[in-house]
């Protein structure tokens, strides 16, 4: 049964950590100048592995003191015919990601899609190496973190109060809302999101595929619009280039004399 501190942190994962994220992470970073935008990416990179950490040690202190089992927070590992399904299933996507990934390197149309795609959160995506490199260390972070709190802590918590399957799909909401900061359309997908890696954690009976599968979707994606952003038009003649084609598709064409 869930003790007072499980109260405290299942509310700072539905309300505070959206509310944060919201205003004091993500707006801090969209009122920074552009000389100051790199640092305050950086800054916010080290915050979020700082918080999530210090949340799943909180999660920690709070199972072994309450003497439950690894097995119920989904840290035991576990060799059954789901996690084969789970590993099998992780294999061809990974296989599929790739052949797609690749193809999407080499092709400036896939590239400014990328760029479009991702638009609603292009200030918090890396520029340079080194922010990629701390954006590979978030990811990794993400995955391990994330997965421990929002599908093994959120799931057992909600659980309690609406069932397995109710709480599975609750605690994929509160995932999504997590990610407020990216807009309805984040929250709707990021919400997706949760649901397919709650399902590959009830099919596994483990978090640990999901902690993979969690980290290289953030890691491809981090890289990808890396590379996307770095092979952008400079931003003037892209201005320039979207300027002469509105006004091309305005004027009327002349006539030959």
């Amino acid at each position: 049964m869930p003790a007072t501190l499980d109260h405290v942190l299942a509310g700072i994962l539905t309300l505070l950590g959206p509310v944060w994220g919201a205003t004091f992470g993500y707006r801090r970073l969209l009122r920074a100048s552009t000389e100051r935008r790199p640092r305050v990416r950086m800054s916010l990179y080290a915050t979020a592995m700082a918080v999530q950490w210090g949340l799943v040690l909180l999660t920690a202190v709070l199972w072994v003191t309450a003497g439950r089992t690894a097995r119920e927070l989904g840290l035991e590992p576990r060799v059954s015919a789901g996690l084969a399904g789970v590993a099998a299933g992780i294999a061809v996507v990974f296989f599929l990601v790739w052949r797609q990934r690749t193809r999407a390197l080499g092709d400036d149309e896939a590239l400014a899609e990328v760029r479009k795609r991702m638009s609603h959160v292009e200030p918090m995506l890396p520029r340079e190496p080194h922010e990629l490199r701390r954006f590979f260390a978030l990811s990794i972070t993400a995955g391990i973190c994330e997965e421990v709190l929002y599908r093994g802590f959120m799931i057992w918590y909600l659980t309690w109060y609406l069932g397995p399957w109710a709480g599975a799909a609750a605690s994929a909401v509160v995932f999504g809302l997590g990610h407020a900061y990216q807009g309805p359309r984040g929250v709707l997908l990021t919400a997706l999101v949760g649901g397919f890696l709650a399902a590959v954690y009830w099919i596994s009976g483990s978090l640990y595929p999901g902690m993979l599968l969690h980290a290289l979707m953030d890691v491809h994606s981090g890289h990808l619009a890396y590379v996307a952003l770095r092979r952008a038009p400079p931003p003037d003649l892209a201005t320039l280039e979207a300027w002469a084609d509105a006004v091309l598709a305005e004027s009327p064409a002349e006539e030959a004399p």
